[in-house]
């Protein structure tokens, strides 16, 4: 798949779907607010899980299987089940996002968060993928972008379910990580290496609690 492909597929899904992808994006931003504005609140988790789960299995199944066909397996698969996994939280409810009240995490989550639901597709258009030929914010890449920071805050659920909780990390950085290294290097998509940065510091923030943490089998 080479640039050309990749716009044209990008502009075809951008333009059937347009209203799809601004309802989506509406509710990761109303979604994604409550959950920071309401530290523990359940009805909050319930919200943003859902929505995480819409936007996941949307891309998934609409985004890959339909348009981006050469990388249905490598991403359609792994982000479908990752909006699997979403949802049986929602019932499972072992999952807790809550921003921290001080400190760098704090800061670092609401970073990513303001990139990934607006500054990622302006700083797309402005490199030269301007819509509807680059990734409106329910994309995959900052989709995953958001996912990640926002598990960032819960990774205390590695003490009491921590298969699960790394299964859900695993499928959000192979996509950061094969993404985030192909679409520069493949693609000229270069603001997809904030794709890559989101991998690494997900990665460092899983292994950190991996090595600090007394598990619970």
């Amino acid at each position: 798949m080479d640039a050309s492909y990749f716009s044209m597929q990008f502009a075809a899904y951008n333009t059937d779907w347009l209203i799809a992808n601004i309802l989506l994006w509406l509710l990761l931003v109303i979604a994604t607010g409550t959950v920071l504005a309401h530290p523990g609140d359940e009805r909050s988790n319930v919200f943003i899980k859902a929505v995480l789960a819409l936007v996941f299995l949307w891309n998934g199944i609409v985004f890959f299987f339909s348009y981006m066909t050469q990388t249905a397996v490598a991403g359609g698969i792994p982000v479908a089940v990752a909006g699997v996994l979403f949802a049986a939280d929602i019932v499972r409810k072992k999952i807790r996002i809550s921003l921290p009240a001080s400190g760098w995490l704090r800061y670092v989550t609401l970073a990513w968060v303001a990139w990934a639901l607006g500054l990622y597709t302006i700083a797309g258009w402005l490199t030269g993928h301007p819509y509807p030929g680059g990734p409106l914010p329910p994309a995959p890449c900052p989709s995953t972008i958001l996912a990640i920071a926002l598990l960032s805050t819960s990774m205390a659920t590695l003490k009491t379910d921590r298969m699960f909780f790394t299964l859900l990390c695993a499928l959000l950085l192979w996509w950061a990580f094969f993404a985030g290294l192909g679409a520069p290097a493949i693609y000229g998509f270069y603001v997809d290496l904030t794709l890559l940065a989101a991998g690494v510091y997900g990665l460092v923030m899983l292994g950190v609690y991996w090595r600090n943490t007394n598990f619970a089998v």
